[in-house]
């Protein structure tokens, strides 16, 4: 997909194929473990375990998609997520490149040795190239040269017109579309939360779509908070802190999306408080995304907490029935587009919108594995074909648990709050249910230990399995907490 994104690539030497890159391919085993955590087992199955990944001669990342209908997807619901991880995992911030079997690699930004102090780095040309792309000159591509069919703000499924609303979600809808509509910013900054997969990323695509096309065009940047904070790091690096600055800033409306990710790194802290109060000083609109409340974030700085609760926070939980099938009807329509001989039953609908009840992501994912073991078959979608198709997929109906659901469920039983449990408070009101959510975060879910760790402070994964053996304890000793975990795990399975 073709976003308004900040470059984050800077040159390496030659590299090598996958195999024999040991470290690579050690990160990689650690990103797919976290993407199959997150995304369920069947987009998991079906999209994620065909990727392959090797490093291109100038030392970028490049993941291998085996079609260009599957580099488009992953692209469009994951490659965020995927360079997020990524980054988290390797210091070295490499460019991350994902491409179809066949496409050309891209050229480096950069040559080695090249750049000079006197011109824009990397990051900055990259922003200011975008930004002087009109959205007009947008063009749909072909196979060939291996461009989505996207414009330069998102793809145009990605707008509120495929953006279907219900309880869930109609806050964080109409504030999105009032925000497009105003003259001046009403608030600002606007943040969405909410789980992976509900829709935040599909709303934020909708925003800046929306104020690209609007009869009052303005400039907008939608970027992730890895693209911000790798990009960021780059221009220090090129000692172009300044440039980076002027072009985040000239912006009329920035999107960052997953502002979690930024969260605990103090410089980054700081220069994105300072960029939204550059912007909303200067009457422009600044929207924001992230699976937490911004009071739950673990910020270093209090500033940007009271900044981020100072605007307008709106909620998207998970999809009820009426809204996963209106979901699930639009993504049909939608699949039309490149199977126009796909015919999906009402009861087939019904059954799949009843199903699949985790997020509107994992229901798009089981919707692409029936539409592979039916229609690209020439075989009718049937009941029958669909209970086989997710039979195959072992997908379960049990609800998949969260670290986040856990913290929340457990923080509301003691009466406290999931910033309590996760910050570095030793007082007995708050280590004893800390201690319970990570003893309920390693039996329910399939997190590793170091994993749970970062998502309560990060926390030392020696420190979980302290919490993990110390309630182990209290348990057969006959303590009154075995109750009280019986009844939060009842809770927290339905």
């Amino acid at each position: 997909m073709a976003y308004n994104k900040l470059a984050v690539a800077e040159a390496k030497n030659a590299g090598a194929e996958v195999e024999g890159a040991g470290g690579i391919s050690a990160t990689w085993r650690q990103v797919r473990a976290h993407l199959r955590d997150e995304c369920g087992p069947a987009i998991y199955s079906q999209e994620i375990a065909r990727l392959r990944v090797r490093v291109s001669e100038t030392g970028a990342i490049i993941i291998v998609a085996p079609s260009t209908f599957n580099r488009d997807w992953v692209e469009d619901h994951w490659g965020a997520r995927i360079r997020g991880i990524w980054a988290e995992l390797d210091s070295t911030h490499r460019a991350i490149h994902l491409l179809a079997e066949g496409d050309p690699e891209p050229q480096p930004l950069v040559a080695p040795g090249a750049a000079r102090l006197s011109q824009p780095s990397a990051p900055v040309r990259e922003v200011r190239e975008a930004l002087q792309k009109p959205l007009s000159s947008a063009k749909p591509s072909t196979q060939a040269d291996g461009e989505s069919d996207a414009d330069n703000l998102g793809e145009t499924r990605f707008t509120f017109d495929s953006f279907r609303v219900g309880p869930a979600n109609e806050v964080a809808a109409a504030a999105a579309r009032t925000v497009v509509g105003a003259q001046t910013p009403p608030f600002n900054p606007v943040f969405f939360y909410g789980d992976y997969g509900v829709g935040k990323t599909h709303l934020m695509h909708a925003v800046a779509s929306a104020f690209e096309h609007h009869s009052r065009p303005r400039k907008a940047l939608y970027l992730t908070a890895e693209e911000f904070l790798s990009g960021f790091v780059s221009a220090m690096r090129a000692r172009d802190t300044l440039s980076f600055k002027e072009m985040v800033r000239s912006v009329d409306v920035l999107l960052i999306d997953d502002v979690h990710f930024i969260a605990g790194k103090p410089k980054t802290e700081d220069e994105l408080l300072n960029t939204i109060a550059a912007l909303v000083a200067e009457n422009k609109q600044v929207v924001l995304a992230s699976h937490r409340p911004p009071s739950e974030l673990q910020v270093a700085d209090e500033r940007l907490r009271s900044v981020l609760v100072g605007g307008l926070s709106c909620p998207l939980g998970k999809p009820d029935l009426d809204l996963r099938r209106q979901i699930l009807d639009c993504k049909i329509a939608q699949a039309k587009c490149h199977y126009p001989v796909l015919d999906v039953p009402e009861p087939v609908r019904d059954f799949l919108a009843a199903r699949i009840t985790t997020s509107p992501r994992e229901l798009e994912g089981v919707l692409n594995n029936v539409i592979c073991r039916t229609a690209l078959l020439g075989l009718p979608v049937t009941m029958e074909a669909v209970s086989t198709a997710l039979r195959e997929l072992s997908l379960s109906s049990e609800k998949r648990l969260t670290v986040d659901e856990i913290q929340k469920a457990v923080a509301s039983h003691f009466g406290v709050t999931p910033a309590d449990i996760c910050s570095k408070r030793r007082t007995q009101s708050v280590v004893r249910p800390r201690h319970v959510a990570m003893y309920l975060s390693k039996t329910l879910t399939t997190r590793s230990l170091p994993d749970i760790g970062r998502r309560f402070g990060g926390r030392d994964h020696s420190t979980v399995i302290h919490a993990v053996n110390k309630v182990t304890s209290m348990m057969e000793s006959g303590d009154p907490i075995a109750d009280e975990i019986d009844r939060l795990t009842r809770d927290l399975q339905g």
